[in-house]
């Protein structure tokens, strides 16, 4: 993932304006002293992944998303992106100071739009949910620093107690850490849905990997995870996540190499579409809906968990829905553990099945000896 990013931003700083506005207060960029990416064009034509969503057809159910707050712990998110200027609330800025309305490298920016873009005529590209809330929870200045687990665990505290019903982690830690498990456990335990990357290559997988999270892959147009996407139990869902289309600081759109972490915003927008068309299900049923209703993946292996996840079907399949069990206060930091479909009870069955064939062969070949005996004994001579 974070090689991903790196490969984008150096195209985004190489083809966006990297200083502030003109005649916009110095102060304003001193949270960026690194440089400050801004974007410019606009992308016209309707993504890919709108269209395998089928979010035309999803929008209707859920009234797009209106009334929930989807916390976007990140770089920050520009408020001043035209798709966005009505979606970003007052934050949090635990790096700099301020609320989180700032975005020095565009990450967080593109997280929010993919999340809550408002729908505009002229583009085709807009948010998952359109009509959700940002709440931008600035906890980093760039994807590739070293966050500060603290920061992340008082983060995930704060848009708990600010209203937050989905929280998006779309970067993962390289260890478990005390701190945010515990945050984590906190936020599941106030019904609050937590959705993360997973992570591709050498990257972390925490806070993906903590039982209650939806850990999330991402998939390309071709519906096929990526060769360095993660596989095993901390994956919950795959969604797309490659070759993106999102919203830049400032203005305008970019084509984001992504992976994982654009993926777990996409499963960020849909759970804030259902929590909007069912506000009477516990996060743990949000979850369990999005499993339930996923779509096979294209691809084998446990790289898709559940599936590729389906808004249409999450919003509108009757399901029956079972009560949901109670969150442990402190997820363990062991990896999620998955029912195995083992190939111990296929091969008992096998063997049996063969044996008793075995038998049935042996007892007529007898059978048919004895009565051949018996046959010419009765014989005349």
């Amino acid at each position: 993932m974070r090689r991903a990013y790196h490969a984008f931003l150096a195209g985004l700083l190489a083809g966006l304006t990297g200083l502030a506005l003109p005649g916009q207060p110095a102060q304003a960029a001193a949270p960026c002293s690194r440089g400050r990416a801004e974007g410019v064009q606009a992308v016209p034509a309707l993504p890919w992944a709108q269209h395998w969503l089928n979010l035309e057809q999803a929008w209707p159910l859920a009234n797009e998303g209106a009334g929930v707050r989807v916390a976007v712990l990140d770089t920050g998110v520009d408020r001043r992106h035209p798709q966005l200027a009505s979606a970003v609330l007052p934050g949090r800025d635990f790096v700099d100071g301020g609320d989180g309305r700032v975005d020095c490298t565009g990450h967080g920016t593109g997280v929010a739009g993919l999340i809550a873009a408002r729908r505009d005529a002229s583009v085709g590209f807009a948010g998952v949910a359109p009509q959700a809330h940002i709440l931008p929870v600035r906890v980093m200045e760039r994807v590739e620093d070293d966050v500060d687990p603290s920061i992340v665990g008082a983060g995930v505290d704060w848009a708990v107690a600010n209203g937050a019903r989905v929280i998006v982690v779309a970067f993962t830690l390289t260890g478990d850490s005390p701190a945010v498990r515990a945050a984590v456990g906190r936020a599941i335990a106030r019904d609050v849905v937590v959705v993360a990357a997973t992570g591709e290559g050498d990257d972390g997988y925490f806070p993906a990997a903590y039982d209650g999270v939806i850990g999330v892959n991402a998939i390309a147009a071709t519906g096929v995870a990526g060769t360095q996407a993660r596989t095993g139990a901390m994956v919950d869902l795959a969604a797309p996540g490659e070759k993106m289309t999102t919203s830049t600081p400032a203005r305008g759109h970019t084509i984001y190499n992504g992976g994982s972490d654009l993926a777990s915003a996409v499963v960020a927008g849909v759970a804030a579409l259902v929590r909007a068309h069912r506000p009477d299900l516990s996060g743990a049923q949000v979850a369990a809906r999005l499993a339930a209703t996923a779509d096979p993946a294209m691809g084998r292996g446990s790289a898709y968990g559940d599936g590729i996840v389906n808004p249409v079907r999450a919003l509108s399949e009757p399901l029956t829905e079972v009560a949901p069990v109670a969150p442990e206060r402190m997820p363990s930091p062991q990896a999620k553990t998955r029912p195995a479909v083992g190939v111990g009870p296929i091969v008992a069955a096998a063997c049996a099945i063969g044996t008793v064939v075995v038998i049935a062969v042996v007892v007529l070949r007898r059978l048919r000896r004895r009565m051949a005996l018996a046959w010419n004994e009765r014989r005349p001579v």
